[in-house]
């Protein structure tokens, strides 16, 4: 026989500064109630209580109602309007407090996420669920998991404690500390965090990923590190979607493959066109060669898009200056070829070698395992030479190709509007006399940076002149510029 029991008044009280009301029993099959077994009403099948706005069924229960509590065994299911559902094996309820412990295969759910746990305690005023031995949430195609975790259900917040972890098709995310909305479906870090994805790993100490939107924000000991290279900034944001990133203060990329360093204050990332530009500051370090180049500008951009025969690029802007042991320059602009470590120097660019200075419209130096292989001059080319006595030897032309030998220049090619300026020493002290030479094309080979032998072609024109007989005006060549004030030094990078 079923026995319904309806309790149509409320015993109002204040308990913690909240109003009490009683917990009311809406139906049982059975209902029994003996003081030899215990102060309770023992109530079994289709068990139904209420409380306010909350409803819960089970089994059974073992109803405390002087004390306003309830013990219920066997399919717990608490509901509240239309916010929360319960589910459990056992359930400890105080109704003054309002206070919850379910326990055994435990699942809640608010109509947007599931969280399953063996023991919840939930705060039935506040709407807060906490528990502390191991817990799963279910959101969509974000699954959470941690020991510790406290549910919100108004603001749709649970905070993670201890061996954090959200699986996503695309990521998995490991942490301490961890925030997740269940709307938004946003995550805020609080402690180390990692996430590990196929293209790289993120570790941060603080931020927040929105794994709806795919947007995020690393601070603190920031990084982002792929197989070949590793980004770390003061902070970094990053829209997955839109393959657009953005670093912050301290920056430093590099890249083990391409054995490359960059410095700087601020970086842009753009994934799809495979393009990483730095600025504040920057500097670069490239081993080559087992020694260090060294180069600063106003702005490095790295055209990383290797597909399709592209070349791996890096392009500085503005201010270029550029150091190693072997050659030194300054211009306005240049671009690195990882391929084959060639670099191009443009608008004014000026070039260093041991006492040789080169200038031109263009210059491309190509390098191999030993050094500087040769460069290329394109328009307006001079080479100055400045001797041990201070004396300039000049060599210009329309396009210069020098080639070297072991880093130090072996030859010299003009073609177009050929001259040379060249004073012959006879010892250390002693000069023969001054060569001014005008030709179509020239031919000058060099040992120790000695004119070992010219040759002119294409109605050549010389004259030679003694040293005290050689007019001074004729002593600068068209475009001579001396700019040795402006040669890169090594601390200069350092």
């Amino acid at each position: 026989m079923k026995y319904t029991f309806l309790y149509s008044f409320f015993i109002l009280a204040h308990l913690g500064g909240f109003s009490q009301t009683k917990i009311e029993i809406l139906s049982a099959d059975e209902l029994v109630y003996d003081q030899k077994i215990g102060n309770y009403q023992l109530c079994k099948g289709n068990v139904q209580f209420k409380q306010g706005n909350m409803f819960m069924d089970c089994d059974s229960a073992r109803f405390y109602d002087k004390i306003n509590k309830i013990e219920a065994f066997g399919d717990i299911y608490i509901r509240q309007q239309d916010t929360l559902d319960l589910h459990g094996d056992y359930l400890e309820y105080n109704g003054d407090s309002r206070l919850a412990t379910i326990k055994k295969d435990v699942t809640l759910s608010d109509g947007n996420m599931t969280l399953k746990t063996q023991q919840l305690n939930y705060d039935m005023v506040n709407k807060v669920g906490y528990y502390s031995s191991g817990g799963h949430i279910d959101n969509g195609e974000d699954q959470l998991y941690s020991i510790r975790g406290t549910y919100f259900s108004r603001s749709k917040d649970v905070h993670f404690r201890d061996s954090v972890r959200l699986n996503n098709p695309d990521y998995t995310m490991v942490s301490d500390t961890l925030k997740y909305n269940t709307i938004t479906k946003t995550a805020t870090f609080f402690g180390p965090t990692y996430i590990y994805s196929e293209e790289n790993t993120i570790f941060c100490n603080y931020g927040w990923y929105n794994t709806k939107t795919e947007t995020s924000q690393f601070s603190q000991g920031a990084y982002i590190e792929g197989k070949s290279n590793r980004l770390l900034a003061d902070s970094m944001i990053y829209e997955r979607q839109k393959g657009f990133g953005e670093a912050f203060g301290n920056i430093f990329f590099s890249d083990s493959t391409e054995k490359i360093s960059i410095f700087g204050e601020y970086g842009k990332y753009l994934r799809f066109q495979k393009k990483t530009l730095i600025t504040g500051n920057p500097r670069a370090f490239k081993m080559i060669d087992e020694d260090t180049l060294f180069m600063k500008a106003d702005t490095f951009i790295d055209y990383a898009d290797t597909t399709n025969n592209k070349k791996r690029l890096l392009i500085a802007f503005h201010s270029v200056r550029m150091y190693k042991s072997d050659i030194q320059a300054h211009s306005d602009s240049s671009a690195y070829n990882f391929s084959d470590s060639s670099i191009g120097f443009f608008q004014e660019p000026i070039l260093w070698t041991d006492s040789n200075q080169i200038t031109g419209d263009t210059i491309m130096v190509y390098r191999n395992k030993l050094g500087v292989k040769y460069m290329d001059v394109t328009n307006n080319g001079l080479v100055i030479e400045k001797d041990q006595n201070g004396l300039f030897n000049q060599i210009s032309g329309r396009n210069i190709k020098a080639t070297f030998d072991s880093s130090r220049l072996d030859k010299i090619y003009v073609d177009g509007n050929a001259q040379s300026i060249y004073y012959a020493l006879e010892d250390s002290t002693q000069y023969s006399g001054v060569n001014e030479v005008f030709c179509g094309t020239m031919v000058v080979a060099l040992d120790s940076n000695r004119v070992r032998t010219i040759k002119f072609m294409a109605q050549p024109k010389a004259v030679f002149y003694p040293l005290e007989k050689f007019p001074k005006s004729k002593s600068r060549v068209p475009g001579f510029i001396w700019k040795s004030a402006l040669k890169p030094q090594k601390i200069n990078f350092l």
